[in-house]
């Protein structure tokens, strides 16, 4: 039983002058009011009202009591307003959990744009390399890619993380471009670990990979020193390809086309985390990312 029991009551009582004017407040019957008071005063030992035919007064515990308790439903009704404003305004921390795989720089820049225009969120922005090491629990949302596995949490799919076969200028001068996926077997390869590059319609290339990193930004790197030919997000490369120093092989073949989720828990949402979900959606458009828009994203980002 709750200790705050028939104490609501005792204080509607003594605001509204009666049993009777406390129940029609409260919305109970008169009887049930006088009760739970009665109740009251027997759990903390003392009389709180003196009651007559005529009129009720607090006593000196009474007064005592309803000046403490008061204040404490007072502050109570702050601490509601307060926590209402998390499920009408984002308001508050929005942690988030983003894919270093392959750079969270651009997801980081998005961030930073959702938070000037939200002001009173707090963002802790958190990276990680293995998303099966992920718990969700910790975080508000998750960006995830690709396929998801079947759970209970719920997603939304904002756009796509899409990858452009690229390399420097120099490379594609001595080496040029492969013509088809099989030729990249004869390519000096940058790769993941998994020494596979991929492209839509699930086609699969196995390579020998000249240089292998779990880091897109380290295979960034190599690809703008000349080392080898890469397929990587044209969102971590769009800085090399708006001025130059990166090419793009413009297929159709060419590109590989990873769906991207806001993964959240289900349940009442924050405010907060509503905002970021809506504003990933309406910035990315749910569009495939070519080298064409290279430069307006490095602009914009």
């Amino acid at each position: 039983m709750s200790n705050w029991r028939g104490i609501e009551e005792f204080l509607a009582v003594v605001r509204h002058g009666s049993f009777t004017a406390a129940g029609e407040k409260l919305g109970v019957s008169k009887s049930f009011v006088s009760k739970t008071v009665q109740e009251l005063e027997q759990r903390l030992g003392v009389q709180l009202l003196v009651r007559t035919t005529r009129r009720l007064s607090l006593t000196g515990a009474g007064k005592s009591f309803y000046a403490e308790c008061s204040e404490l439903q007072d502050r109570l009704e702050q601490v509601e307003r307060r926590v209402a404003r998390y499920s009408s305004e984002p308001v508050g921390r929005l942690r988030v959990g983003l894919s270093d795989i392959f750079g969270s720089d651009f997801m980081s820049m998005m961030l930073a744009e959702f938070s000037r225009e939200n002001p009173a969120v707090v963002i802790e922005a958190i990276a990680y390399l293995d998303e099966n090491e992920v718990s969700q629990e910790q975080y508000d949302v998750v960006i995830r890619y690709g396929n998801l596995p079947s759970s209970s949490l719920r997603a939304r799919m904002f756009g796509y993380l899409s990858y452009c076969l690229c390399a420097s200028p120099d490379y594609v001068e001595r080496k040029g471009w492969p013509s088809k996926p099989a030729d990249l077997r004869h390519h000096d390869c940058l790769t993941d670990l998994t020494a596979t590059m991929r492209f839509n319609d699930d086609v699969e290339v196995k390579v020998s990979p000249r240089w292998r990193s779990n880091s897109g930004l380290s295979l960034r790197s190599a690809v703008r020193q000349g080392i080898g030919i890469a397929s990587l997000p044209v969102t971590i490369m769009r800085q090399g390809l708006a001025d130059g120093t990166v090419l793009a092989l413009e297929e159709d073949w060419a590109y590989f086309d990873r769906e991207c989720w806001v993964v959240y828990s289900p349940g009442i949402m924050a405010a907060s985390t509503r905002a970021f979900i809506d504003f990933l959606v309406r910035y990315v458009n749910r569009e495939k990312v070519r080298p064409s828009l290279a430069a307006k994203l490095a602009a914009r980002y």
